[in-house]
């Protein structure tokens, strides 16, 4: 799959486009459609991935615009474009409208023939018209449903703010990802004997709340399973800094600066300050247990 950043003057291509925030099961649908017709037909498929950086920070998102890619290769995607608004704003190159974008970006730049959307996307009228105009075509894509409701990013959103991973993934047809680099710490884990790989994430990215987790991190294609804590260190400082540390299990190589893939399972419990030492060290053991209960049933 290509990666782009910028829209490029293309032809004859069957086009998806969304916010994809999440990539949950309603995305995945609409980009399977999209491959299949694409492969039956023997056109480019391109999803545009419509994302603003000002919005995300206050916002937070599920999914970063890597992150997006990471999960959508796997799809057999041709092409994936990630358009900054904030960019094409400055740029003065932004459209003013839904209309004017169908027209001018997806028709226009991108030369789409076909495009492919959910039966709930809420500008139908607009695309049914534009498309109309220059004889491309619409394929929709029946809505997907978690239960009896509407799956939607925000419903992920309240499952994943209320800890309920497994809910998570069920939507979204794969665990919650972070994927960033290993950062330095203080190394305090050290002295207790778990060293912690702490991670460094975007800044828009939306951290799971406070707690500790089960969790698997993938480093260099090799998956190891961690307890990861996410949030401050009440029994180590009284900093109010956020962390995402994890100690991986059978782990011991230096991996400071290489990037890794973070797979968030299961909510284990939320952050507690201990007295001493014994106390947390007990606590860990205890999660650890139910870390290797719980991720060794999975494949």
């Amino acid at each position: 799959m290509e990666n782009l950043n910028i829209i490029k003057k293309m032809q004859n291509t069957y086009v998806a486009f969304g916010s994809f925030e999440g990539v949950h099961k309603g995305h995945l649908a609409v980009i399977e459609e999209l491959v299949k017709r694409g492969k039956k037909d023997g056109r480019t498929t391109v999803a545009v991935s419509c994302y603003s950086p000002s919005r995300q920070i206050e916002m937070g998102v599920l999914t970063t615009e890597e992150e997006k890619a990471y999960l959508l290769e796997k799809t057999g995607l041709d092409i994936l474009i990630s358009y900054n608004m904030d960019e094409a704003i400055a740029s003065g190159n932004m459209v003013s409208s839904t209309e004017e974008f169908i027209k001018k970006i997806i028709l226009g730049e991108l030369g789409a023939r076909l495009i492919v959307t959910g039966d709930h996307y809420k500008d139908m009228n607009i695309l049914a018209d534009a498309v109309t105009e220059v004889g491309a075509d619409i394929a929709v894509v029946k809505m997907v449903k978690y239960g009896e409701e509407e799956l939607t990013s925000e419903l992920v959103r309240k499952s994943f703010m209320e800890c309920k991973f497994e809910e998570v993934t069920q939507m979204c047809g794969h665990t919650y990802i972070m994927i960033g680099e290993v950062v330095h710490g203080k190394a305090l884990g050290r002295t207790v004997g778990m060293p912690t790989a702490n991670l460094g994430v975007a800044g828009t990215k939306l951290k799971p709340p406070s707690g500790v987790y089960a969790t698997r991190t993938i480093i260099e294609d090799e998956t190891y399973q961690g307890l990861t804590n996410i949030g401050t260190r009440p029994s180590v400082d009284d900093l109010p800094i956020i962390t995402i540390e994890t100690f991986l299990l059978d782990f011991s190589k230096d991996i400071y600066g290489k990037k890794l893939k973070k797979e968030v399972h299961f909510y284990i419990r939320g952050v507690q300050k201990f007295n001493n030492l014994d106390e947390v060290q007990n606590q860990v053991q205890k999660d650890l247990a139910q870390v290797k209960d719980y991720l060794g049933t999975l494949l």
